[in-house]
């Protein structure tokens, strides 16, 4: 077994036969996880409304960016309040498209998306806000699919006095205790798993709406009488302890059946930046227990939102990531999200962006996301140089699949001009293959043998179909040394190919003396 697998088995085996370890390879460079949420604002700009060709050269700008940020994965919001950017079954096509609730944009933003993601080598995750149905101060018309604020009034989530959420500036909620929403939702959510070759989705809102203790959410007549009966709170919990569970067993069915249809899907989350304390806070607040998703392996990863400054005088952003990746016990990954929308406003410095990489990294952070994409450029022009400055691979999730593809065979280079290397090699034999190529990693170094955990090695990311790659060297006087490695869908790495040598051949100068060609 060659180097890399050995060392990765020494480290991560034990840290998953134990659910109170972290999923962490300290020292490999290569692999780190660096994600973008991107709003539906962000991409239907209201000035693109009705022109297809615009929407889609606006995804591809944002997807540009993220490769050029040298991020690897795109959290695409489809779902905002009860309406789809997808062709959906159950709901209407989002008016942001077109101007109009329900119209048929006469395109598929998601497939487009996923496509043009996929050829830059980036992962797309679908982003849904999950228990919001309507946002505004007006009811949405009536459409076909009919939209769920018409369809099912019951369940619109109630105050204590049992009177339903207002419509606002703000979200209309559904009610996660009544069961057939926890399904609809579900179902909405599968439909898009089923029918598009997403790389993960991500639950954002998967809560109770804020001030739910006091509002007392929601004491709709469904959920107050389940929680009153045998049948319907058979723990006989607390409220509050009831309404968590009621959205953890939404988490859990939901991983259950997502990952029983395509295992490598991601599941995530978004969830409010403080776990327990404070008086904004997931588990107390808005009944939110995230801790418990990942204690019962029922998500892949999560994402606290938390959107303060380091020098914040009660929240400060490098304490509470501390306690989510050092004080909290978990075996599955937490990626701190951080705000890069403020950078460079005021009391918001533009090195704060920064300063939060390097935290998290310093607490040993297995990656991060950035909101949101409006905010990517700034913060790219920090990050260029100074965090972002080599590729990374998304961290491999070996409790989906723990089996990396085989090494790439006959690495082979050949030198073309004056600094060019052509590079070409066979994937893994596919008889013998126990988990399939997704992409190639490609290393380049001046000493041998290559380093494969140095980020500064890897060159490039290509798609399991490209066995070949171009390399313009820096320094044709150097010698140079490559490896390629194979990765699955969830990113288990393989051992690296047979390295190769490349010189570049010194045949001839020219002597501005004689202005001839001086042989070498």
């Amino acid at each position: 077994m060659k180097m890399k697998t050995l060392l990765l088995l020494i480290f991560i085996l034990p840290l998953f036969f134990a659910q109170c370890k972290r999923p962490h390879v300290k020292y490999d460079q290569t692999k780190e996880a660096r994600g973008i949420w991107v709003t539906r604002w962000e991409w239907a700009k209201p000035e693109f409304q009705n022109n297809p060709e615009a929407q889609q050269a606006r995804i591809m700008d944002i997807l540009d960016l993220a490769k050029q940020a040298k991020l690897n994965f795109v959290l695409f919001q489809v779902r905002g309040n009860g309406d789809a950017f997808y062709r959906s079954e159950f709901e209407p096509w989002s008016n942001l498209l077109t101007g109009e609730l329900g119209k048929d944009p006469g395109w598929d933003p998601l497939q487009f998306a996923v496509e043009q993601a996929h050829q830059r080598g980036l992962e797309l995750h679908t982003w849904v806000n999950t228990f919001p149905a309507w946002r505004g101060t007006e009811p949405p018309p009536h459409t076909t699919p009919e939209h769920v604020y018409y369809a099912h009034p019951e369940w619109i989530i109630c105050d204590k006095n049992g009177d339903p959420m207002s419509l606002s500036g703000h979200y209309v909620n559904l009610s996660p205790g009544i069961p057939e929403v926890r399904r609809y939702v579900h179902d909405v959510c599968m439909d898009i798993i089923k029918k598009y070759d997403i790389d993960g989705m991500h639950f954002d809102y998967i809560r109770y709406p804020e001030g739910s203790p006091d509002l007392g959410y929601s004491h709709d007549s469904i959920s107050v009488r389940l929680f009153n009966s045998k049948q319907g709170n058979p723990q006989n919990l607390s409220w509050e302890d009831w309404q968590r569970e009621n959205i953890n067993q939404f988490v859990r069915q939901f991983y259950s059946d997502a990952t029983g249809l395509k295992p490598w899907v991601k599941i995530s989350a978004a969830v409010i930046g403080k776990y327990d304390y404070s008086k904004w806070n997931g588990y107390h607040v808005v009944y939110q227990d995230a801790l418990q998703w990942i204690k019962e392996g029922k998500i892949d990863f999560i994402c606290p939102m938390i959107y303060w400054q380091i020098s914040h005088p009660t929240a400060p952003f490098d304490i509470i990531t501390h306690q989510w990746l050092k004080n909290y016990l978990h075996s599955r990954y937490i990626f701190p999200g951080m705000m890069i929308n403020k950078l460079g406003s005021d009391n918001w410095p533009p090195e704060e962006v920064v300063k939060q990489v390097m935290a998290v990294r310093e607490a040993e952070g297995n990656g991060m996301v950035f909101f949101s994409f409006s905010g990517l450029e700034k913060a790219n022009n920090l990050l260029k140089n100074r965090g972002f400055q080599f590729l990374a691979n998304f961290p491999s999730m070996p409790w989906k699949d723990g089996k990396p593809p085989m090494d790439p065979q006959n690495l082979q280079a050949e030198v073309s001009g004056s600094r060019t290397v052509m590079l070409s090699w066979q994937a893994p034999d596919s008889a013998l293959q126990t988990s399939p190529v997704h992409r190639y990693n490609i290393f380049r170094s001046e000493k041998t043998p290559v380093d494969v955990f140095a980020g500064k090695n890897l060159i490039h990311i290509a798609r399991a179909k490209e066995t070949a790659f171009i390399d313009a060297v820096p320094d044709p006087d150097k010698t140079y040394f490559y490896v390629v490695t194979a990765l699955d869908r969830v990113n288990n790495e393989s051992p690296p190919s047979n390295e190769v040598r490349v010189i570049f051949p010194k045949i001839a100068k020219m002597n501005s003396n004689k202005n001839t060609i001086v042989a070498q």
